[in-house]
C-alpha cells in the first residue's frame, strides 16, 4: 500500500491549526481559530504543497521478486532503486527524529527541493546503516553512494548565489539542520557543530539586516527558531560558549527578559508542551553559559558588558519563572487526562523526566557548588525510575530503596565495605540502536551519573546509559557511559571508596569531588574532558577519549 502523508484535520486549513492538531475553518485571510486566540494564521497556499497523488511509497516485502520500486517526484519523474531505498527511510524513519510536525516540513522541502532531497537520500542512507548496524556503529567505510549524494549536495548548494536567489536562506538553514544529523550520525561531532553554527550565523544576520524575506517557505518561523534552539541547547550543554563562532558569543547576553511561555494562551497539547519547554530550555543554557563565562576573568570594563551583568539577576529571575510556570501547566495537563495522554506515552515520559530534571535545577541556588546537588537524592532516584520505565528495564532493585538515606546511616564504606548488587543484566541481544533529535534520556542520565553521589543511584545511571544505544544529537550514550564512569572512579579514588562498595553523598568530601568542565570535541573522533577538584585553583586536568 503507498505510504501518503499525514495532513491532519484540515486538507485546506491554516498551517497554525494543522501544528495545533485543532480542526480549521479555513476563513481567508485569517481563520477565526486563530483570530480568537490571538495566533498568526499562516496559509501555505502560496508554498508549494505535497501532492499526495504523486508521492508514492512502496513498501518492500522480502523474498518477493518486485519490479523497481521508485519515489516520484515532480521535478524529475521517477528516481533510481537505491535513491529510493534511502529516501524512503529518511520519509518513514528520519523525520520522525524531529517529531510529527517538524518531520512534515522537512519532507515537504526534500520533496519539491532538489537540493534538501539529496542531502535528504544521504541522510537516509547513513541513518539507515546506523540503525542495521550493531552497536549503532557504523564503518569508517560507509558506501560510496552515501558520500556521493553528501558531496553532491555540498556543491550544489556552493553554486547558489543568495544575491539572486530568493529561496537560498530557506535551503541553507534546512542543509544545515540536515547535515549537522548526518556528522551526528558518522561520529564527527565537531563538524556538526561547525554546521549548526553556519545556521545561527544565517539566523543573526537575517536579525541583523532585517531584510523581510519570507523564509523559510517550508517550515514557519517558529519552526526554525525551535530545531536551532534544540541545536544550541545540545552545544552549550556539552562545550559551553567556547565552541560558538566569536560574532555569536555576545548573543548569549541578549535580553532573557522577554517571557518565552504565554501565560494567555499555555500549551495545550504534547507537541506545544515540548516545543514551549525547548525554548524555555535554551534560555536556561543560555543563562548558564553566561555564569559559566564570569567565572573566568575578564578584562572588558565596557559600559555594555558592565550593564548586561547587573541584569543577570533579574533575568534569572525571569527564566526560573517561566520554567516554573510550565511545569505548573504540564502537571495541571497532566491530571486533566485526555486521549493524548493515553495516546502518547513515550513522548509524556521523556517531558516527565525533564521536569524532574528542571525541578532540580531550580531548587539549585545560583551560584552553587558541588554540594548543592545532595538534598535531590529523592528527585534523582525519580529520574532514574522513570528511565528504567521508558527503556523496559529491569524494576529490580526497588525504586524505593533509591534515595533512602535512612538506609545508609551505617559506618563509612571504607570501614564496612558492602558490595554493589548487580543494578541490571546485560541484555542478550543488543538493543537496537535509536538516533533521535528531540529531548531525550542521554543528558538526564549523565546529570545522575556526575551530580547524584549515591552509589546506587549513579551506577544504576552509568548502567543505563552504557546499554541503552542511542544518539541524541551530540549526545552519544557510549561515549557518554564511558566518561561518566571515568568521572566517578576519580571520585571515588579520591575519597578512598573501595571498588564496589556502597556509599552516600556524606562519603564524598568537596576535596573529592570533580568539578567537571566543558568538554572539546576533537576533529578526529575523539573528545577531551577537562576536570578538577571544588575549590582547587589549579590548572584544570584533561583526558582524551576516541572511538
Amino acid at each position: 500500500m503507498p505510504s501518503r502523508i499525514s495532513r491532519g484535520r484540515s486538507r485546506k486549513g491554516c498551517l497554525t491549526c494543522k501544528i495545533r492538531r485543532v480542526k480549521c475553518d479555513e476563513e481567508k485571510p485569517t481563520c477565526q481559530r486563530c483570530h480568537s486566540t490571538g495566533r498568526k494564521c499562516d496559509y501555505v497556499a502560496d508554498s508549494p504543497k505535497v501532492n499526495t497523488q504523486d508521492l508514492q511509497i512502496v513498501q518492500h516485502v522480502p523474498g518477493i521478486v518486485q519490479p523497481t520500486k521508485m519515489w516520484k517526484v515532480p521535478s524529475s519523474g521517477l528516481i533510481p532503486e537505491s535513491d529510493y531505498r534511502s529516501l524512503e527511510f529518511f520519509q518513514l524513519h528520519t523525520t520522525l527524529c524531529f517529531g510529527k510536525d517538524t518531520g512534515l516540513h522537512l519532507l515537504q522541502a526534500a520533496y519539491h527541493e532538489p537540493i534538501i532531497r539529496t542531502i535528504a537520500t544521504a541522510i537516509g542512507s547513513l541513518h539507515r546503516s546506523f540503525v542495521h548496524n550493531e552497536n549503532g556503529v557504523i564503518a569508517r567505510d560507509v558506501t560510496q553512494f552515501t558520500f556521493q549524494r553528501y558531496n553532491k549536495a555540498i556543491r550544489q548548494l556552493l553554486a547558489i548565489d543568495p544575491q539572486t536567489s530568493l529561496q537560498s536562506n530557506d535551503m541553507f538553514l534546512i542543509a544545515c539542520i540536515l547535515f549537522y544529523c548526518f556528522e551526528c550520525l558518522q561520529g564527527h561531532y565537531n563538524l556538526a557543530i561547525q554546521h549548526a553554527t553556519s545556521g545561527l550565523r544565517i539566523i543573526k544576520q537575517q536579525q541583523l539586516l532585517a531584510t523581510g524575506r519570507n523564509f523559510p517557505r517550508y517550515m514557519p518561523r517558529e519552526t526554525v527558531t525551535l530545531l536551532f534552539a534544540i541545536l544550541e541547547n545540545q552545544i552549550l550543554e556539552i562545550q559551553g560558549e567556547s565552541s560558538l563562532a566569536d560574532e555569536l558569543r555576545p548573543a548569549l547576553f541578549s535580553s532573557f527578559s522577554t517571557p518565552t511561555f504565554d501565560h494567555s494562551h499555555p500549551p495545550s497539547n504534547i507537541e506545544e508542551m515540548r516545543a514551549c519547554f525547548e525554548l524555555l530550555y535554551n534560555k536556561l543554557t543560555r543563562f548558564l553559559s553566561v555564569c559559566e563565562m564570569l567565572e573566568e576573568k575578564f578584562e572588558d570594563s565596557s559600559y555594555e558588558f558592565v550593564a548586561r551583568i547587573q541584569h543577570l539577576e533579574e533575568e534569572h529571575l525571569q527564566v526560573r519563572a517561566d520554567l516554573e510556570a510550565w511545569v505548573n501547566t504540564f502537571e495541571t495537563w497532566l491530571d486533566a487526562g485526555g486521549t493524548e495522554v493515553i495516546e502518547e506515552p513515550h513522548s509524556i515520559a521523556i517531558l516527565k523526566i525533564w521536569k524532574m530534571v528542571i525541578s532540580v535545577m531550580l531548587a539549585l541556588e545560583w551560584p552553587n557548588t558541588e554540594l548543592s546537588w545532595d538534598e535531590h537524592l529523592d528527585k534523582f532516584a525519580l529520574i532514574i525510575s522513570l528511565i528504567s520505565d521508558l527503556l523496559g528495564a529491569p524494576s529490580s532493585p526497588d525504586p524505593e530503596d533509591f534515595g533512602s538515606i535512612s538506609q545508609y546511616q551505617t559506618p563509612p564504606p571504607t570501614q564496612n565495605a558492602t558490595a554493589l548488587p548487580i543494578l541490571r543484566p546485560r541484555p542478550s541481544k543488543t538493543l537496537a540502536s535509536t538516533f533521535s533529535m528531540s529531548l531525550g534520556i542521554v543528558t538526564p542520565l549523565y546529570l545522575c551519573a556526575t551530580r547524584c553521589r549515591d552509589s546506587t543511584i549513579r551506577h544504576r545511571a552509568i548502567d543505563l546509559v552504557s546499554t541503552c544505544n542511542r544518539r541524541e544529537g551530540l549526545w552519544d550514550s557510549e561515549l557518554v557511559g564511558r566518561i561518566t564512569r571515568r568521572i566517578v572512579s576519580i571520585e571515588e579514588d579520591a575519597a578512598g571508596i573501595q571498588p564496589g562498595a556502597r556509599y552516600t553523598p556524606a562519603d564524598i568530601g568537596i576535596a573529592a569531588r570533580v568539578k567537571s568542565l566543558n568538554p572539546q570535541y576533537g576533529r578526529e573522533r575523539e573528545i577531551t574532558i577537562r576536570y578538577n577538584w571544588e575549590g582547587n585553583s589549579t590548572a584544570p586536568i584533561e583526558e582524551t577519549f576516541t572511538w
